[in-house]
């Protein structure tokens, strides 16, 4: 799908011409971003002329924010030189996220031109556990001795700065590289040229573990209103930094994992991030067909309740007009639950000592629901609908019933996925649903059987 339909023919034109300046004057003010967005209308070789004519740097900065798939396409069919100039001048982490994705023979061309400094960095950054802070960050960071003056600091950053990520933050460390204290950029601007760094820097420092989970490595960055997060290993020394760019990344992953997973698609790491028009058919349907048919093997517990009570529905054949109207409300009071909880364990809101807080929590917001909605029911089956009062009451407390039922499975599900160690989202609502399917129908004709016989017998 063309995102620039009205500028892809120009450029073409531009291309086979071999109009490289008007190309570069073309692209001179553009974000890097807008550029790697029109390269992505074009092909391969129509994308590689629009490179070759920018500046070095510039060129990685588009590379970076080209779709994964492209980067990978591009570096496999450039020569292993050029590809070692391209990756030396990328971000740290996102070189060493493409090279680990890369062919292993073409990865170590391209390895064997970089300095051997580089090569270590990529391999030690491509060797952390997936979904770790050590496997998000990058060592592209500006670092300050505690006994410099703010005056050669700030000569040192300008050396330092066309080569850093963000010198927002400089660290500063020990001979050790042990972290002792971080100073804002600001502070340094405003403080006298003779103050030492170590008098005016920051020692209570908010710092990640390399091992820590993304997710509350970005809690942190939000919480906190960072701009980056130093990352430390287990003996405190400074092993890199997560900046908020790659947590808006980190938390666009994962809340694209959890819309899919509650949806009940199966989460693909490799295509979670997959624009929608490029994504195959049969891709999707291998990642949803799972669970629906798990969902359709469930739905076979709903069959077995119905037959159970089948001799109810020939003596009082109007309850089962009401059943879809039950069944779905349940199932909402379920979902709207799910989501909820689920909401509060990502945010950390919940917590398992909350376990029980949260259950009687639940059950009182869903008997308050079930009450507001079972009068609204009980009124529209006896004046709109014309039932007796005894068969608006069954809907009513139905109604009340399923309301309670439903929260209190909706919170207690995702809370033993969570103490289990799984992921709450996978507990999808589609599987909540299916469960107070066959537990509402077992309830609604027991409320049925004890009220509706009762009257019958007066």
């Amino acid at each position: 799908m063309i995102r620039n339909p009205l500028l892809v023919p120009d450029l073409r034109e531009l291309i086979q011409a071999g109009e490289a300046a008007a190309l570069r004057e073309f692209f001179a003010e553009s974000h890097p971003a807008r550029v790697a967005e029109m390269i992505q209308d074009l092909d391969l070789a129509e994308g590689n002329a629009i490179l070759e004519v920018l500046d070095p740097r510039v060129r990685a900065e588009v590379v970076s924010y080209l779709d994964f798939d492209r980067q990978i396409e591009l570096v496999e069919k450039t020569a292993p030189a050029d590809a070692a100039a391209l990756l030396h001048l990328m971000s740290h982490d996102d070189r060493a996220n493409l090279v680990k994705h890369l062919d292993e023979d073409h990865a170590d061309e391209i390895l064997r031109r970089l300095a051997h400094a580089e090569r270590e960095d990529i391999r030690r950054l491509a060797s952390y556990e997936p979904g770790t802070a050590g496997a998000v960050m990058t060592t592209d960071y500006a670092t300050l001795s505690p006994h410099l003056t703010v005056r050669e600091a700030l000569d040192q950053l300008r050396q330092e700065a066309p080569d850093r990520e963000t010198i927002d933050y400089s660290y500063v460390v020990d001979i050790n590289r042990k972290l002792i204290g971080l100073v804002p950029l600001k502070k340094l601007i405003l403080a006298r040229p003779t103050a030492r760094i170590e008098d005016i820097m920051r020692r209570e420092i908010i710092t990640a573990r390399v091992d820590e989970d993304q997710e509350s490595v970005v809690r942190k960055i939000a919480k906190f209103d960072l701009v980056a997060i130093p990352v430390v290993d287990p003996s405190d020394m400074l092993v890199g930094i997560v900046t908020h760019d790659d947590a808006f990344d980190i938390l666009r992953r994962e809340q694209t994992e959890d819309i899919l997973a509650f949806g009940g698609v199966s989460s693909d790491p490799e295509a979670d991030d997959e624009p929608y028009w490029q994504g195959r058919v049969t891709s999707s349907v291998r990642r949803r067909i799972k669970w629906l048919l798990m969902l359709f093997l469930a739905e076979n517990f709903t069959y077995p309740a119905l037959r159970h009570f089948k001799w109810v529905e020939h003596d009082w054949p109007m309850l089962t007009l009401f059943l879809p109207l039950l069944l779905g409300t349940g199932g909402n009071a379920g979902s709207q639950t799910v989501g909820t909880i689920i909401r509060g364990l990502a945010l950390g809101e919940i917590t398992r000592r909350h376990f029980f807080r949260v259950l009687a929590r639940e059950w009182f917001v869903g008997f308050m629901l079930g009450a507001i909605l079972g009068v609204v029911a009980f009124c529209y089956a006896w004046l709109y609908r014309g039932q007796s009062p005894a068969v608006s009451a069954v809907i009513g407390l139905t109604i009340l019933g399923i309301c309670m039922w439903a929260n209190l499975i909706g919170a207690l599900v995702p809370m033993i996925a969570h103490r289990l160690g799984w992921d709450p989202a996978v507990v999808s609502a589609p599987a909540i649903s299916t469960l107070v399917d066959a537990t509402g129908i077992v309830l609604y004709y027991s409320i049925a059987i004890l009220l509706l016989m009762k009257f019958h017998m007066q």
